[in-house]
């Protein structure tokens, strides 16, 4: 379905007006017919209804990937348990069928995926300060590397010393302030420069370790929270996208 050769920006479109044209499979028995016509009136009804959840497979590089076609089909799945009101499927698609039929395929990884987080214990987080969570071969290293980060932040403007060693001003205080700082670790995780998984409230403590900025605390952890994180994952249409590029080219030599 998605051998398109990394030429997405028009594939949706043309694959819809595809499906919308009658194919005759007169040469497959009548039940390999009838499942090749449910599943395509299937997804013609999520490009119809929901087709955010293919501008986001296919803005990742891995997009033909296990994990990719997993990550949306539990998305599609999500979907299906509570539709936006005023969808009315048509009559040849029954929703619950449909749910089924993917809690039969996919049952292990929709109960991984479905399970409440544990509760974690009320200990003191390991980590203390952001370079700590870098990628580096020794701390040295990673405190290098916060340095470099350090110094293009200041070059660029994003950020200004204060009169207390260490923090760092946040001079960003707009509306898109939050995406801005998320995105920036977004694009660190990405890149490789994130060297350990780490929870939305113990990354947001890691960036006020040295960073001052005027976002509320709940907002904040809010935006490190994996969904949040995963809709940076998104294509050149959605405003998330300028954000991954201009962080992308903030810390191309880091």
């Amino acid at each position: 379905m998605f051998s398109i050769y990394d030429d997405t920006e028009n594939y949706l479109d043309d694959y819809e007006r595809y499906l919308e044209k009658p194919l005759n499979f007169w040469y497959l028995a009548a039940f390999k017919r009838d499942r090749i016509e449910i599943v395509r009136k299937r997804v013609y009804f999520l490009l119809k209804n929901n087709r955010r959840v293919f501008d986001q497979l296919l803005a990742r590089k891995d997009y033909s990937s296990w994990e990719a076609k997993q990550q949306s089909i539990l998305e599609i799945y999500r979907w299906l348990e509570k539709p936006p009101s005023g969808i009315q499927p048509p009559s040849d698609i029954d929703l619950n069928q449909w749910k089924k039929e993917i809690e039969t395929a996919l049952a292990p990884f929709l109960s991984a995926s479905t399970q409440p987080m544990p509760v974690k214990s009320s200990k003191k987080s390991a980590y203390e300060h952001f370079c700590q969570v870098l990628s580096g071969a020794d701390q040295r290293e990673k405190r290098q590397k916060f340095e470099r980060l350090i110094s293009v932040l200041t070059r660029e403007q994003w950020i200004a010393p204060t009169d207390n060693d260490g923090i760092y001003r946040f001079r960003n205080t707009g509306r898109g302030a939050r995406l801005q700082l998320t995105a920036l670790y977004y694009v660190l995780n990405k890149q490789g420069h994130i060297a350990q998984e780490l929870m939305a409230t113990q990354i947001a403590a890691l960036f006020d370790s040295w960073l001052s900025h005027h976002i509320s605390k709940d907002s904040f952890v809010k935006a490190f929270q994996p969904e949040q994180q995963d809709a940076f994952n998104c294509s050149v249409r959605q405003p998330r996208h300028k954000y991954v590029q201009d962080c992308k080219l903030l810390i191309r030599d880091l």
